[in-house]
């Protein structure tokens, strides 16, 4: 049984382009069998804490040197790496804000990375991601075009794929985009943004 787990980053609810997007990604990959069960975490219903001085000196620990005053601490953090682990396809949607992802999704991601859980160090100094053979599909939307940016001003996809790499080992990651959404007489056409998937 394959799961799958849709994260929800944009405030807009039912009028978030990103939102409609990443759920036409996940009602096709259900359509096609690819996906059997699908969890949905809606950031903006369960906002991740943002870090602190505090979390931040319970994520450097190892595992085995947590106490249970951390253990609390890092619920959140636990609830968001075992959906993770779980799953076998994962959706995320993310609204282009001021060039890059918003907040949540930022917070979500601060949650994730932890040394020794979503990787680990190797004795020559080297990371090894620890949620491996899992697949990505990321939604991203934008009021404007990519092609009118300098390109070294794509900041979601990199940025996405950086931590991903280097903090999870997920690798595999598909991008799929809906353009425009401030132009006037704007329609969005979910199918044929993703009718190559």
């Amino acid at each position: 049984m394959k799961k799958g787990l849709h994260i929800i980053s944009s405030a807009r609810g039912d009028q978030s382009y990103s939102r409609g997007l990443s759920t036409a990604i996940a009602n096709k990959l259900i359509d096609k069998n690819d996906i059997d069960v699908l969890v949905e975490r809606d950031l903006t219903k369960s906002p991740p804490p943002f870090l602190d001085g505090t979390l931040i000196g319970e994520f450097y620990k190892f595992p085995e040197m947590i106490d249970e005053r951390g253990k609390q601490l890092l619920s959140c953090a636990n609830e968001i790496f075992n959906e993770m682990n779980q799953a076998d396809v994962i959706i995320i949607g993310t609204p282009m804000y001021n060039l890059g992802i918003s907040a949540l999704l930022k917070a979500w991601l601060d949650q994730l990375v932890r040394v020794g859980v979503s990787y680990k160090f190797n004795a020559d100094g080297t990371r090894t991601g620890c949620l491996k053979n899992k697949k990505v599909y990321l939604a991203i939307a934008s009021g404007g075009k990519l092609a009118y940016w300098p390109k070294e001003c794509e900041y979601i996809e990199s940025y996405i794929k950086a931590v991903f790499g280097a903090y999870t080992g997920i690798t595999d990651i598909s991008t799929y985009r809906i353009e425009g959404t401030a132009e006037q007489n704007f329609t969005a056409n979910y199918e044929e943004i993703i009718q190559s998937l």
